[in-house]
């Protein structure tokens, strides 16, 4: 470093506190050391300049990329040397005592704002030269901004991440052809992106970058539209999602459109965020190597309860949380000293091990690492520095635990003695997650029912539930139900009792629906004749199909009010629920009567929405079949289409229609609707005449629009209007020599799915190869093919459609039969999990109630028998795949041949 100031090495640098600040960096460090002597002057000047010297001038080098132009990888090479600059500016004033770990984060997020405004400018001007994007020369990133989340919204960021960033575009500033190529432009932009701060394989990382939108793989989920972003916040599991944009904040791009952005969706992000679910208490509660993790999720419990009312909170840093909790009576102050002490180490920790890593790491991995980290943190040993990182993690945990308790949790432990003081650990070991509050409510229960309070009496009363609940899926959801079902019966609690007392049939069926389909079936406990309905006698006359639970349970008549239509359609989810959980109905069953149930539903609406406009006598509404129909959480695809009126008017409708379905359920049974399959895609006009509809099928529409239009089916509209709207839909199939074309374009967005939406697990089963979505692509593949030929195909459901197809000698009859199994097995299963609202094996393991439905949807005795068949239909479904769509033999036929 003197060679490259030019000076002797005795001069400036040699002085007791810098050679000791340089010994630590070569003798402890590899990253930074190794950044030291690639920039030997920014080292040096940030030893003798200071640290907001190098930061400024590199910050004026980063003001000077405004003109760049490149890809991916020219845009790492510009910012890689200066955010190494930062690096060291940043990491030797850490080291060397001259900012506290505070400013040093500061400064830090600071520099990684600079850095993101730049690369999403590069990356828009690259796409605007690239003639993707159309935009205005003075304003290229108009209504396109970088919202930032986690510890980057907060200033904790660490010295390589994660940093968590959501860039999100204004579809509605593209229209008609422009709109599909901004489409493709920002998936481009995204993946981009995430090739610019995390470089290619072998390459040190920026940052590395996480997004709550998706895996973030190949930079899905990156950047998203506002009206998908907005869909996906208004999804009923998104809890996290909402979490981290109730306190994001704007740092890139046009932050006047951010800022209207996030007031926008205030209201959904933070409804219900301030209640302590157990959705919300399974992410605090989550586990990370992170030793910060406890800390972060206490500061997002206050955020959470206090943020709606004072914005204060939400982008304030972990310290600054602690600070205005224990200032506004909500935190013990010696408690708040203690989380600000351990969060500072547990952040100079992680910081320092990034340091010597060069990656996003929250410790060492080797040996000599663990012993070098030590000495760069102060310690003589690895032993000292693991003990007093694991005693601040575990302090943070215990307070975490004592927030989350009950507002009155403290004054149990001073309640009397039962007489079985091990009644609490008992019920805990059955799988409850707070014995001695379960226990309490126990002492309630009996009192209900007129009897001396006590578990060993609730235990005569109904022997054997306590532990039933607990071999359920979710044994505190059960509990909180059935409290609720003998509350609701009020003074026949004691007959509610009575009912549970045997174990029979019915009480087995009852406590499954409980504790796996709490969501599903629990409308039907918040009445005295809701709960009626868990007790009567069900026989012959349940319903098989969907067609049958419409004629058996009636929807509300044609013009009735949505509120009628929407108690109608939860009632029927739950009933399904309830009847599938009990062995009363079958799975096929209950996916069928989903699925009729949902698209019954949107048919009133649409019904009661044209009642007293006449603009609905010109407007039809059309469905899509394909994978996981009517399920809860599932999208519901739909569009219109109009036979004529004013193009004003009809949008008005649409949107009325649109309003109305939103207030169809919230939560688990909210409708989620996508509309995006039309002309224009999201930026076009809801309700296209048919003349544009017909021009949107045969040029501008991709593969995946045209094989999902080759599956619409109109359901409501005058007659006039579903005629005009059939003929539109059957253009999709009116040229079957396109085919092999459009099923090449079609394999590739599969596999880019496939790498874009990797499965989490085997049971991901909508994602996975062979699973729901590619047996739904194979049949739509061939009724697109062979719809022309065969209008019969488009009638009916898929296994009609199979079924016509196979009599007509243009597929196999064993392929049909497959076809339709397989279809049948993975909709099951997509079915139980959908009703359960499951889907990560490895955080929630499947318990035994919950693995006996699962074996019961896969028609088989036991849950080990499932995971075998599942790997068979979906090795048979791409083989499948590769026969019927691309035209190719099967490996078992070449190898015969």
């Amino acid at each position: 470093m003197a060679e490259a100031l030019g000076e002797d090495p005795g001069a400036r640098l040699d002085r007791p506190d810098r050679i000791l600040t340089m010994l630590k960096v070569f003798g402890l460090t590899r990253r930074l050391a190794d950044l030291c002597l690639k920039h030997p002057v920014a080292a040096a000047d940030t030893l003798i300049e200071g640290p907001s010297s190098v930061l400024a001038e590199a910050a004026r080098d980063l003001s000077a990329l405004s003109g760049g132009v490149g890809g991916a990888e020219a845009l790492y090479g510009a910012l890689a040397p200066l955010k190494s600059r930062a690096d060291i500016a940043i990491g030797l004033a850490e080291l060397s005592g001259v900012w506290t770990a505070r400013e040093a984060t500061g400064a830090r997020a600071d520099f990684a704002e600079r850095l993101v405004e730049t690369a999403l400018a590069w990356l828009l001007r690259a796409a605007v030269n690239r003639g993707e994007l159309a935009a205005e020369a003075d304003a290229p990133g108009a209504g396109v901004f970088a919202l930032a989340g986690g510890d980057f919204a907060h200033e904790d960021l660490a010295p390589y991440g994660p940093m968590e960033l959501a860039v999100i575009y204004d579809e509605k500033r593209f229209t008609g052809p422009a709109a599909r190529m901004a489409e493709r432009a920002f998936v481009r932009v995204g993946a981009e992106l995430r090739e610019a701060f995390e470089g290619k394989p072998g390459d040190y990382p920026i940052f590395t970058l996480k997004t709550p939108f998706g895996s973030g793989v190949s930079g899905a989920g990156l950047v998203e539209s506002q009206s998908r972003a907005v869909t996906t916040l208004s999804a009923p599991p998104q809890g996290a999602l909402r979490a981290w944009l109730a306190t994001a904040r704007v740092v890139a791009g046009d932050r006047r459109a951010g800022g209207v952005f996030l007031e926008s969706v205030e209201e959904t992000a933070w409804r219900g965020l301030n209640g302590l679910d157990e959705e919300k208490r399974a992410l605090l509660r989550r586990q990370s190597d992170d030793p910060r993790s406890a800390f972060r999720a206490i500061a997002d419990l206050f955020r959470w309860s206090f943020g709606a009312a004072r914005p204060v909170f939400r982008a304030a840093s972990a310290d600054q949380v602690f600070d205005l909790a224990a200032k506004s009576g909500a935190l013990a102050s010696d408690v708040a000293n203690r989380l600000r002490a351990g969060n500072e180490f547990a952040h100079f920790y992680v910081s320092r091990a990034q340091m010597m890593r060069g990656c996003a790491a929250f410790g060492p991995a080797r040996e000599d690492e663990e012993e070098a980290l030590a000495a760069l943190c102060g310690y003589d040993g690895a032993s000292g520095l693991r003990a007093v990182v694991g005693g601040f993690a575990a302090d943070a945990r215990n307070t975490l635990d004592r927030l989350l308790a009950a507002p009155l949790s403290e004054f149990e432990r001073y309640r009397a003695a039962s007489e079985n003081p091990g009644d609490a650990d008992k019920l805990e070991d059955l799988g409850f997650r707070d014995g001695a509050r379960l226990a309490s409510v126990i002492d309630q229960w009996t009192a209900l029912a007129g009897v001396e309070a006590g578990a060993g009496r609730f235990a005569a009363l109904a022997p054997g539930l306590l532990t039933a609940f607990g071999e359920t899926q979710r044994p505190d959801g059960a509990v909180r139900l059935f409290d609720t079902v003998i509350r609701a019966a009020f003074d026949k609690a004691d007959q509610v009792l009575a009912r549970f007392n045997a174990q029979d049939a019915l009480r087995d069926g009852l406590v499954t629906a409980f504790g796996c389909f709490d969501a599903a079936v629990a409308p039907l406990t918040e009445t005295e004749r809701g709960v009626e309905i868990f007790f009567e006698e069900r026989g012959a006359e349940t319903p098989r199909n969907g067609a049958e639970w419409l004629s058996r349970f009636a929807p509300p008549p044609s013009g009735a009010p949505v509120e009628e239509i929407a108690a109608w359609r939860r009632e029927s989810i739950a009933r399904i629920a309830l009847y599938a959980a009990c062995g009363d109905m079958s799975f096929d069953a209950a996916a069928s009567a989903l699925e009729a149930t949902g698209w019954e539903a949107l048919a009133r609406v649409f019904e009661t929405t044209c009642k007293d406009d006449k603009t609905g006598e010109h407007l039809a509404l059309h469905v899509f079949d394909g994978p996981a129909r009517g399920l809860p959480g599932a999208p519901a695809l739909f569009g219109f289409i109009a036979d004529g009126g004013d193009p004003e008017e009809r949008e008005k409708l649409a949107r009325a229609f649109l309003e109305a379905v939103d207030s169809l359920g919230e939560g688990f049974f909210a409708v989620l609707p996508d509309v995006s399959h039309r002309p224009g895609g999201a930026a076009g006009p809801l309700a296209p005449d048919a003349a544009a509809f017909k021009s949107f099928v045969q040029s501008e529409a991709v593969a995946y629009d045209q094989i999902l239009l080759s599956r619409g089916r109109v359901i409501a509209g005058a007659d006039k209007a579903r005629k005009t709207a059939k003929a539109a839909l059957r253009t999709a199939v009116s040229n079957p020599r396109r085919a092999d074309v459009l099923f090449r374009d079609l394999d590739r967005a599969r596999a880019q799915r496939l790498r874009r939406d990797r499965a989490a697990s085997e049971w991901d089963i909508e994602q996975t190869e062979g699973g729901l979505h590619d047996v739904e692509l194979i049949i739509s593949t061939l009724i697109y093919r062979h719809a022309a030929a065969q209008p019969a195909i488009q009638e009916g459901g898929a296994d009609h459609a199979l079924d016509v197809l196979a009599r007509a000698g243009l597929v196999q009859q064993s392929v049909a039969e497959t076809l339709k199994s397989a279809r049948a097995f993975w909709t099951r299963l997509a079915t139980a999990r959908a009703l359960a609202q499951w889907s990560d094996p490895q955080r929630e393991p499947a318990r035994p109630r919950f693995a006996a439905l699962l074996a019961r949807a896969a028609e088989v005795e036991r849950f080990a028998q499932v995971r075998p068949i599942m790997r068979g239909y979906a090795e048979e479904a791409t083989r499948l795949y590769t026969q019927l769509v691309l035209g190719r033999p099967s490996l078992s036929l070449v190898a015969n041949a």
